[in-house]
C-alpha cells in the first residue's frame, strides 16, 4: 500500500542532525531481544520504569526528565521492524523483503555496521517506521496519524535531550541573559515560552546592549523550538541571520534548529493528512473526537494555518465531553488569533 508522505527535509539538512546520544543509565537498562523477522538476537536500551511527566506542550507532548520516546519502541537493526518492548518478540507476518518494500532504506546518515542499516536509529526513525507499517497494514487512519505525531514529538524532545553538540552554545547564550523563574500564576504557558516573552520585554527596554541580534535571535529560536512553536522559532532564526549573514555556516545550533524544524514540520504534515482522513472517514471514536479535533487545531496552528486552527478548536470545544480542558482550548485559540469564545 502506498503511503502519502510529507517529508520535505532535504538530505543536506538531515545530515546536520546530531547522532543519537548514549542511553541514560539512570533511567534505562539493556535488554536482549530476538527479531521476529530473522531470528537474530540483539540488545537495546529500554526504560527501567515509567517516568513522571514534568509538564506538557499545548498539543499534549509530554516533557519527562529525558526523551522517553527514544526508548518507547525497539527496532530490529537488520530489517527496521519496530514494536513496543513487551511486544517485540511476538510472532509477526512481516518478512525482510516486505519490510524493505514498505520502509525503504534509512534516510538519515549515521555510521551503521554493514548488514545492520537500522543500528543506532534515531527515535523519530522508529516512529516513522511504525507509521509506515501501520499504513501498510491498513490500520484505522487515526492509528497511523498517531505514529506520525509521536515522530514529531520525538524530534521536538531531542532538542532538550542533553546529548547535542550545541548544548554548550545554548548554555553560553542563556548565561548572558537575565534569569527568571516561572510565573506560578500562569499554569497554561510553558516556562520556556514565559521566558521568551520576558526576554523580548527586557530587550525592548534597551537593557541588553551587549547581546547582538544574532545571538538574541538564536536564544529565542531555541526557546520556541523546544516547545514546537515552529513559526516563532523560524521568525527568530530569520532575525538572527539578518544581523549575521554567515550564521548558518558558523553556528551548529543554527544548523540543528533549521534541520529539526523542517523535520518536525514534515511529520506534523503527515499527522494532519492522516487525522483529516480519519475525520472524513468518520472512524474516530466518539469519546476521542474532541481530542482529535484539538490536535488538528494544534497541527494547523503550528503549521501556520490559523483560520483552520480556530475552526478545529471550536469543534473540539463543542465535542468536549470533559476529555479536553476548555481553558486550554480558549488559551490556544487566542494564540491562533481568536477570542476565547466561538465568535470571530
Amino acid at each position: 500500500m502506498s503511503t502519502p508522505l510529507a517529508l520535505a527535509c532535504l538530505a543536506t539538512c538531515l545530515l546536520q542532525l546530531p547522532l543519537e546520544g548514549q542511553p541514560d543509565v539512570r533511567y534505562t537498562v539493556m535488554r536482549e531481544f530476538v527479531s521476529p523477522v530473522n531470528g537474530e538476537a540483539f540488545r537495546a536500551p529500554v526504560l527501567k520504569d515509567e517516568l513522571p511527566v514534568v509538564n506538557w506542550d499545548y498539543d499534549r507532548c509530554p516533557h519527562p526528565p529525558i526523551n522517553t520516546l527514544a526508548y518507547a519502541l525497539v527496532i530490529d537493526p537488520a530489517s527496521g521492524y519496530v514494536a513496543h518492548p513487551d511486544e517485540f518478540n511476538l510472532e509477526t507476518t512481516w518478512d525482510a523483503p516486505a519490510l524493505t518494500d514498505v520502509l525503504g532504506q534509512p534516510r538519515f546518515g549515521r555510521l551503521a555496521p554493514e548488514g545492520l542499516p537500522w543500528a543506532g536509529a534515531y527515535p523519530w526513525e522508529k516512529f516513522e517506521n511504525a507509521a509506515l507499517m501501520s499504513a501498510a497494514r491498513e490500520d484505522p487512519a487515526h492509528f497511523t496519524g498517531n505514529w506520525w505525531l509521536l515522530a514529531a514529538w520525538s524530534v521536538r524532545l531531542d532538542v532538550i535531550s542533553g546529548h547535542n553538540e550545541f548544548d554548550d552554545e545554548v548554555e553560553g547564550l542563556f548565561a548572558r541573559l537575565p534569569q527568571r523563574g516561572p510565573d506560578l500564576g500562569d499554569i497554561l504557558t510553558p516556562y520556556e515560552l514565559q521566558l521568551a516573552v520576558y526576554w523580548e520585554e527586557v530587550r525592548d527596554t534597551g537593557q541588553l546592549p551587549d547581546l547582538d541580534n544574532a545571538d538574541f535571535g538564536l536564544a529565542l529560536a531555541w526557546l520556541y523550538r523546544s516547545r514546537g512553536e515552529l513559526i516563532e522559532a523560524e521568525y527568530w532564526l530569520r532575525t538572527a541571520t539578518l544581523d549575521n549573514r554567515d550564521l548558518a555556516a558558523q553556528s551548529s545550533l543554527y544548523q540543528y534548529l533549521r534541520s529539526s524544524i523542517e523535520l518536525e514540520r514534515s511529520y506534523l504534515k503527515s499527522t494532519k493528512t492522516w487525522f483529516n482522513q480519519a475525520w472524513l472517514d468518520a472512524h474516530v471514536p466518539t469519546q476521542q473526537e474532541s481530542s482529535v479535533a484539538f490536535i488538528l487545531g494544534e497541527l494547523n496552528r503550528r503549521l501556520g494555518d490559523r483560520p483552520a486552527a480556530l475552526a478545529w478548536y471550536d469543534s473540539a470545544k463543542e465535542r468536549s465531553l470533559g476529555m479536553v480542558n476548555t481553558d486550554l482550548i480558549d488559551h490556544v485559540r487566542k494564540l491562533a488569533g481568536g477570542n476565547a469564545g466561538n465568535e470571530e
